[in-house]
């Protein structure tokens, strides 16, 4: 197995020396750290680590990146012949204090290339570098900026390695400014240097100096040579016109970059954003067909592989409301997309009120048919059945009012619950909160909100969302449900992750496990500590919990809502689909029982060939809600 050393170049870096040496430690055997004229504590940092660590620090006046660099490559280089290596077997891991080195499986790997190429991520983009290389040879690095290294590399795939560029070092502040003063000195000593050429485009394209570096570019092309940098120029060209705000020479020049590399897909992103942003929807969905034709890219040069993996279908979700009648097609596009990526979350969930249709049902209000025990003031909400037609209904004194809630003057937000048969609408109990047993503090939020019954063994037993019993924090209290109003048992569950607001858990019928969180999936036993947790995608970090998951076959179906956090809130439902062993399978396209609005279900129970839901709208109004299963429209996970 080969031995590796860092070679790094340092100036002004304390803020994140720490992290790029950290992150290496596993992996190099030695240190060789150039720095360039730091005046803050760079050096103390690096010197303070070396005491524990195996390098050197050497000191060389800055004068540009292509001789500095080979200057640290040297310094190693003479370092390692000192100490007795053997330098066929060693490789300079050549990094810049602002990157972090992710090792994957690197050292697992059989080397004996003389350099290898990494993936360098920087944000969406992607290309590959020269990282290691072989010390026994004599490495020179070329070039005043944008510098490259002169020898045969092979390249690396980034499951075995890569670099995640944070573009964050001391020195970034007044790098174009400085960039630029190196090229256009480099090309006075060079005028035909083409790589001068394209770097000064792009340094003045960094600067916002549009025209200056569409002619670059236009210097770049004529000058001929590597084809994808000639590509780059073109799209890169377009862009410039795009800043201009000349449209015909943008639209131009992206035609002539897919014309030149029909390989690409980054022009018709390009041009489909702007189209939509521009109202015109039905040319930049065409671009976004076309786009979506184009597969990823084998190129090295500066790929953006968000547009190959993702973004065509964000374009998509906003423009097929406009160029399809059926709500569906962007629907399905909107989640297809949210499985895949977190990436503009929000923004999808808005535009659900565009999308998500009332799903088909049949409803019968309960409102004005149940019972007031507790008095006028006091309104029904959250139904939660046990065995049809027994169940807990939840009173409340408050209501909405233009997205606000209101509540009886000086009164606080209380809730009362009562055991009601819901065909004869008799109350068999009034529940007893003092039966609780546990100690009541003075709050403004006041009983056990949102009950969900379910059965374990023998036992009707209950979970609630409370604040009364835990002061300062909202949580879940669980206990034994009685029939004669009485609860029994009861505890406050603690947090497993130290939240001071937990709620929506979500109890699996005769069991002890409760489905805990969505993203990643995560149940908890009965001591309150992580049973099982399963990966998931992106759109299931917007999933809270609504009613307990039925068994249907040896898998689970369970409602969950997501919200949208205007005024007033707007909930959008769907169902889950997991295995028994609480691993996705599939998820329902979203829906809403009647609007885009506060609804929220806590029970649900099916048959053959339905699913009844029990719903309150605006907190209030409760009704059944019966969904024929063929209504439900799946999505694999």
């Amino acid at each position: 197995m080969p031995k590796f050393v860092l070679i790094l170049m340092i100036r002004n870096e304390s803020g994140i020396l720490e992290r790029c040496l950290k992150a290496v430690e596993n992996v190099v055997d030695a240190y060789c750290i150039l720095d360039t004229g730091s005046t803050d504590n760079t050096c103390d940092i690096a010197t303070k680590f070396l005491e524990t660590h195996e390098g050197c620090l050497t000191v060389e006046p800055w004068k540009d990146f292509g001789y500095n660099r080979s200057v640290s490559f040297t310094r190693a280089h003479a370092y390692l012949k000192d100490k007795g290596w053997d330098l066929r077997d060693t490789y300079g891991l050549l990094l810049d204090a602002d990157m972090v080195f992710v090792p994957g499986a690197l050292k697992q790997q059989t080397l004996g290339e003389t350099g290898y190429t990494m993936v360098q991520c920087a944000g969406s983009l992607e290309y590959p570098n020269t990282r290691l290389v072989r010390m026994d040879f004599q490495w020179r690095c070329v070039g005043v900026t944008h510098e490259y290294w002169a020898g045969e590399t092979k390249p690396l795939p980034k499951n075995v390695c890569y670099i995640d560029d944070r573009n964050d070092g001391g020195c970034k502040s007044d790098k174009f400014i400085r960039d630029a003063v190196l090229l256009e000195r480099g090309l006075k000593e060079e005028p035909t240097n083409g790589r001068y050429m394209f770097y000064l485009a792009q340094t003045y394209n960094c600067l916002r100096r549009w025209k200056e570096s569409a002619e670059m570019y236009k210097k770049r092309i004529q000058t001929g040579g590597w084809e994808e940098e000639l590509w780059y120029s073109h799209y890169m060209i377009g862009k410039c016109y795009l800043e201009l705000n000349d449209i015909p020479k943008f639209e131009m020049w992206m035609q002539r970059a897919i014309a030149r590399r029909p390989t690409r897909a980054e022009p018709y992103y390009i041009l489909a954003k702007y189209f939509r942003e521009h109202s015109q929807h039905y040319k930049a969905y065409q671009y976004v067909l076309d786009g979506k034709k184009v597969p990823p890219s084998t190129d090295s040069l500066f790929i953006e592989t968000d547009v190959y993996k993702f973004m065509f279908d964000y374009e998509a979700s906003i423009l097929e409301f406009y160029v399809c009648p059926d709500r569906k097609v962007g629907l399905r596009t909107s989640i297809n997309y949210m499985l895949r990526t977190g990436v503009h979350q929000q923004n999808l969930l808005f535009n659900f009120q565009f999308y998500a249709q009332p799903i088909q049902s049949t409803q019968t209000n309960l409102g004005d048919k149940l019972p007031r025990p507790f008095g006028p003031d006091f309104k029904p909400s959250a139904i939660s059945v046990d065995k049809y037609p027994l169940a807990n209904v939840r009173y409340v004194n408050y209501w909405m009012e233009n997205g606000d809630y209101k509540v009886p003057t000086n009164s606080p937000v209380m809730t009362e619950n009562a055991y009601i048969n819901l065909e004869t609408m008799e109350v068999i109990a009034k529940m007893d909160a003092s039966t609780v047993g546990l100690p009541v503090h003075p709050v403004n939020v006041r009983g056990l909100e949102d009950i969900r019954l379910y059965r374990n063994g023998s036992d009707l037993c209950f979970t609630a969302t409370t604040q009364e019993y835990s002061p300062e924090m909202v949580r879940v209290l669980q206990g034994k449900y009685g029939t004669d109003g009485t609860y029994s048992d009861c505890r406050i569950l603690g947090s497993p992750h130290g939240r001071t607001c937990e709620k929506n858990w979500l109890p699996v019928n005769g069991t002890d496990i409760m489905i805990y969180d969505w993203c990643p999936l995560q149940t908890v036993d009965r001591a309150i500590t992580i049973s099982h947790t399963t990966p998931t995608p992106p759109l299931f970090s917007l999933f809270r919990g609504s009613a307990p998951p039925m068994m249907v076959g040896n898998r689970f179906w369970t409602l969950v809502h997501v919200a949208e956090y205007s005024k007033p809130r707007k909930y959008y439902h769907f169902f889950v689909e997991t295995h028994s062993t609480h691993t996705p399978l599939r998820v329902t396209l979203p829906f809403v029982f009647r609007s885009p609005s506060v609804e929220y279900c806590v029970s649900t129970h099916m048959n053959d060939t339905t699913i009844t839901c029990y719903v309150s709208f605006m907190d209030a109004n409760p009704a059944r809600v019966d969904i024929p299963i063929y209504e439900l429209e799946w999505m694999n996970v």
